[in-house]
């Protein structure tokens, strides 16, 4: 049933926990086995807000879906949707082969009951003619990731040489379970159904093949004549997704294929619903969207010159209170902590139509960081500083040379975390060999990293261990020739004196 309901008669009136009902007709079972009984229904604009849920009370015959709504249809109105309920017809209780009426209630016994009629043509069993090969799935009870599978094979009862059954899964991930194939010929009645007693099981040892991760497998028949299979298996099945399937017969000069898909029979719905006469404000970060901001303050200004101010909460939006029709103005009066005054004035109108949407960004308070490099000795080769946010490397470096004259920036910085905390900015600086680094300074004022060469080791000269000497032995025949001439001077002078006298 693909149902479409409005509450547009209720105004902007509607609240959370406000409901309606739907009773299908008790001509359909709703299988609980293979439908869910409680599903969401969502926003039609896809962001994935809930604006109601549906719960299914399943009858002996027929159903009842209550739809509760969410806080999300608060403040709008013109609030109307689609909901889908899968169900299927009861036999016993509607006449096959011909067209058969149905009425579903809205809000049945209460003041505002509404009904809507509709009629349907179900077709009963049909008797099969010259049929080789079909085959359909349903949903497993016990598990909801599998799918069962059933073939039903030679219905015709055709002579197959050297038959081959052929079964792949295509266009997904999911796998046939091994372990579940199971073959066996059996006797059909003009419908397709299985004589009860006729069925017997065939070995599939040696003729049984897996390949493709277990998407594809192979049975060997054998030769067929006139016999009739009943095949059956599982598979792995992701819930909401489509499951196809190719199947092929051949035998020496026949080929049969049959293309088979599985869903899950699903219900669900959506809705939407026109703001009501409100402003809300949407708060971004200019360089990243996606970051919503708390805290930023609005003055806005009404058609006769009046102000409110609104404030936006966590999630970074804020909306108003029912207002007049009118042209109001919005300016930021407060920026969030970290972030520049955005000082445009926005003009929205409010009408009768609905009300009016703004994102407004503002832009993070940036810094730059300057880094200088000094030397104490020879100046070395480039050297690379690397920067540090709250003790992260931030994989930002600088590369300082004569070129830049040792000096340069991290530029275009946040200086403030998303809470608001001013961000702690640190460097290093990769080892250069032969000296010893010191930073010092700070992000406010800069850091200068200075290099000091380290203390050569010079060898001292070596010391002579020689004694001195006392004597020399060079001047001793000296000394004796002085000796000498001096004894012969006295000679000399002391005969002269001896004559004179």
């Amino acid at each position: 049933f693909d149902l479409d309901w409005a509450a547009n008669t209720t105004g902007a009136t509607l609240k959370a926990g406000d409901y309606f009902t739907i009773d299908l007709p008790d001509t359909v079972i709703y299988s609980t086995d293979s439908s869910p009984i409680d599903f969401p229904i969502y926003d039609q604009d896809g962001s994935g807000a809930v604006i109601a849920n549906a719960h299914i009370t399943a009858g002996a015959n027929g159903a009842t879906a209550k739809v509760v709504f969410t806080n999300w249809v608060e403040n709008r109105y013109n609030v109307n949707g689609n909901i889908q309920l899968s169900a299927r017809f009861d036999l016993t209780r509607v006449p096959v082969n011909q067209s058969t009426s149905f009425t579903v209630s809205v809000n049945a016994g209460k003041s505002n009951t509404t009904s809507s009629s509709g009629s349907v043509n179900v077709a009963g069993p049909q008797v099969l003619t010259d049929e080789s090969l079909n085959k359909f799935a349903w949903y497993d009870t016990e598990n909801p990731h599998l799918a069962n599978w059933e073939i039903r094979i030679n219905h015709k009862k055709a002579i197959l040489p050297n038959a081959t059954i052929h079964d792949t899964i295509v266009g997904s991930t999911e796998r046939i379970l091994k372990d579940t194939i199971r073959l066996s010929t059996v006797q059909m009645d003009q419908y397709g159904n299985d004589i009860a007693g006729t069925s017997t099981p065939v070995d599939l040892t040696g003729k049984l093949t897996m390949s493709d991760n277990d998407q594809t497998f192979t049975i060997n028949v054998g030769n067929v004549n006139g016999e009739q299979y009943r095949l059956t298996y599982q598979s792995t099945y992701t819930e909401g997704t489509n499951l196809n399937n190719k199947l092929t017969l051949t035998s020496v000069d026949q080929t049969y294929t049959f293309d088979a898909r599985f869903t899950r029979a699903s219900s669900g719905g959506s809705g939407s619903g026109d703001l009501a006469n409100k402003i809300k404000l949407t708060k971004v970060d200019e360089d990243d969207n996606t970051i919503t901001l708390a805290n930023a303050v609005f003055t806005v200004t009404k058609p006769d010159g009046t102000t409110f101010d609104l404030t936006t909460g966590a999630d970074g939006t804020v909306t108003s209170e029912a207002l007049v029709q009118g042209t109001y103005k919005v300016k930021e009066k407060t920026a969030p902590s970290g972030y520049e005054l955005n000082d445009t004035e926005y003009t929205l109108e409010v009408t009768a139509a609905g009300g009016a949407l703004q994102t407004i960004t503002d832009k993070p308070i940036k810094t730059d960081i300057s880094v200088t490099k000094t030397w104490v000795g020879p100046k070395a080769g480039p050297v690379t500083i690397h920067l540090f946010a709250n003790g992260t490397d931030t994989g930002s470096t600088l590369t300082l040379d004569d070129s830049n004259n040792w000096t340069g920036s991290f530029t275009n910085l946040r200086k403030y975390d998303q809470s608001g905390t001013e961000i702690q900015y640190t460097i290093t600086e990769d080892t250069v060999n032969g000296y010893d680094t010191t930073i010092t300074g700070d992000q406010t004022t800069g850091f200068t990293v200075t290099n000091t060469e380290q203390p050569k080791n010079i060898t001292p000269p070596k010391q002579n261990t020689t004694t001195p000497k006392t004597s020399d032995s060079t001047n001793i025949y000296l000394y004796i020739g002085m000796m000498f001439v001096g004894i012969l001077t006295s000679g000399y002078l002391f005969s002269k004196r001896h004559s004179y006298r």
